[in-house]
């Protein structure tokens, strides 16, 4: 499969700002992706990326570590953090900033043990569709240690359908996209925003526990996830 986040990643570290990354996606016009907001400073770190970092324990894996804001930062306050990216490109730039644990594997396919699962920037969209949520948390049960914890964000994106946009047959937070750089397009993937009320419902069919530990005036909230 073509790289092309990762390659737009690479390029933007190498020094390259004119980088144009856009998204292709299934309810709307395709949008730029400002790939400096995976570069970010922990100065610029919203207070739900914050708390996310400081409800971190142990041993941590943060899952789709794209360019390593979160990882690298964790690991200059010497966290026992480790990178998981399927991204060759993403890779490369975790290895030129310093990262020192890093995993180049798909998330599926990957098996070790952590006390944490991080998953950020909406990492949860991973899943894909909301009725693969349990085949997630299985996996994820799998990388963890007992009593282990997940710590995720997610976003409740009914407001799009408010503006005049179709609503689709299935659960509306189930999104498609594309990635296109230089020319190049990538693979349409399933990419999944949950609501908080229905990660709620879901983990506990599951006999999970969802903490909802803040929610932010766009509608995007953190949430801890136990009973591994």
């Amino acid at each position: 499969m073509k790289d092309v986040y990762g390659e737009a990643i690479f390029d933007f570290y190498k020094g390259d700002h004119s980088v144009v990354l856009t998204t292709h996606n299934t309810y709307g016009e395709p949008e730029e992706m400002p790939v400096e907001v995976f570069f970010r400073d922990h100065q610029d770190f919203t207070e739900l990326e914050n708390l996310a970092i400081t409800s971190c324990e142990g041993k941590i894996l943060d899952v789709g570590a794209g360019a390593g804001a979160h990882a690298l930062f964790m690991q200059a306050f010497e966290m026992d953090v480790t990178a998981l990216e399927n991204s060759p490109g993403c890779i490369e730039t975790l290895k030129h900033s310093g990262m020192e644990k890093m995993v180049n594997q798909d998330f599926y396919a990957y098996e070790s043990k952590y006390d944490t699962l991080l998953f950020m920037m909406n990492g949860l969209g991973i899943a894909g569709k909301l009725a693969s949520l349990p085949f997630f948390f299985s996996h994820c049960k799998k990388l963890l240690n007992p009593g282990g914890q997940i710590i995720l964000d997610s976003s409740d994106i009914s407001y799009l359908y408010e503006e005049g946009v179709a609503k689709p047959n299935h659960y509306f937070g189930e999104i498609q996209y594309q990635y296109e750089y230089k020319g190049k397009k990538g693979e349409w993937f399933d990419w999944l925003y949950v609501d908080s009320k229905s990660l709620v419902q879901e983990t506990k069919e599951l006999d999970l526990h969802t903490e909802i530990l803040m929610t932010d005036e766009y509608d995007q909230y953190l949430a801890r996830v136990t009973g591994f």
